[in-house]
């Protein structure tokens, strides 16, 4: 039986786009990438040439009035995936679009709502939900055993960060534009967040760039508790790095870089083999040739994002991120601005 595709209109051919996710597409058999898009006419030639579109365009009126697409992947600034998304809403195409989904979460949840309106829907590229690490972690906490999340821990360190976007302070431009991705994260695990304290220690600024660590406590409406240690920190020789523990009952897991796992459960399946008092880890990671083709293959979740929309638009699955989880991201990290600011708990009022 031949495999059925949707046709795919891709919008933006900058950096991130051309790194992580045109080069998942070729491993992809749901997708059709039938033409790209991008002001710039040598990216939108040279991606359609390197990643086998069948045409380009520099005009989107023009690309949404010639294809016959099923669906729009969108990505650039938060600005382009907002006024974007909505305009291939307006031409009948469900959408992907790149984190964040816009620059606030007022923006975000109008774009969710205007989908729904439309009758259409949205996926947010949050990968990590796609991960093979965290969809391991993810099956571990619905085993029986493993209880309910009692609480989870995240360090997330990033190089230092710069104001972007319009937005003036680099530590408010980084829950934005990168901790967002952690933001959603923890709802994956624990739902939504009730109340939020957060402190902010401003090492330096260096031009437009900063220099800074948050440290955040936080409730969960299901009575979980947790804390985030996400800052700025990292040196030029390191530029990232990811921690992420979640405890159930008598039991834990660790998802290191999104590449490794340890389970650490409280029984013990071949206890003939175990010395007294020691515990037995059940631990995952790739092999080497699996990690050096990481983002092509679904290592880190672009393959997986991706390939959850086309299947999402063909009525096979349902989207692991949707525009309404773009929007609770960016509430989260509004609420740590606000009370990092005003030194006090902020509570979660979403209006959906």
């Amino acid at each position: 039986m031949e495999q059925r595709k949707v046709k795919i209109g891709f919008i933006g051919c900058g950096g991130h786009a051309t790194a992580s996710l045109y080069p998942t597409i070729h491993t992809i058999p749901e997708i059709d990438l039938v033409a790209v898009c991008d002001l710039k006419e040598e990216l939108a030639k040279r991606n359609a040439r390197n990643f086998g579109a069948r045409r380009w365009y520099t005009d989107l009126e023009k690309m949404l009035s010639k294809e016959e697409l099923d669906g729009a992947i969108v990505v650039g600034p938060p600005r382009m995936h907002y006024e974007i998304g909505k305009r291939c809403l307006d031409a009948g195409l469900p959408i992907f679009v790149e984190k964040p989904s816009a620059i606030s979460s007022k923006e975000a949840l109008d774009l969710a709502e205007y989908a729904q309106k439309k009758n259409l829907f949205g996926a947010v590229a949050f990968m990590k939900r796609s991960s093979t690490c965290y969809r391991m972690a993810k099956a571990i906490t619905k085993r029986q055993e493993f209880g309910k999340i009692t609480e989870i821990e995240v360090r997330f360190a990033n190089g230092r960060y710069p104001a972007i976007w319009g937005i003036e302070e680099p530590e408010r431009a980084f829950l934005i534009g990168q901790a967002v991705h952690i933001f959603d994260l923890i709802r994956f695990f624990c739902g939504d967040v009730d109340e939020i304290s957060a402190y902010l220690n401003k090492v330096e600024r260096i031009n437009n760039s900063g220099i800074f660590g948050y440290a955040v406590a936080l409730t969960f409406k299901n009575g979980a508790v947790g804390l985030l240690n996400i800052n700025s920190l990292q040196g030029p020789s390191f530029q990232m790095s990811e921690y992420f523990v979640a405890s159930g009952y008598e039991c834990w897991l660790e998802v290191k870089d999104m590449v490794s796992l340890n389970y650490y459960s409280r029984t013990k399946s071949m206890p003939e083999f175990s010395p007294d008092g020691r515990a037995q880890v059940f631990s995952w990671k790739p092999e080497f040739t699996e990690f050096l083709a990481s983002k092509a293959e679904g290592l880190v979740g672009y393959k997986g994002e991706l390939q959850n929309f086309a299947r999402k638009i063909l009525g096979e699955e349902e989207l692991r991120a949707n525009l309404f989880d773009g929007a609770k991201a960016l509430e989260i990290g509004e609420a740590i601005w606000e009370s990092s600011q005003n030194k006090r708990p902020v509570k979660i009022r979403r209006k959906r």
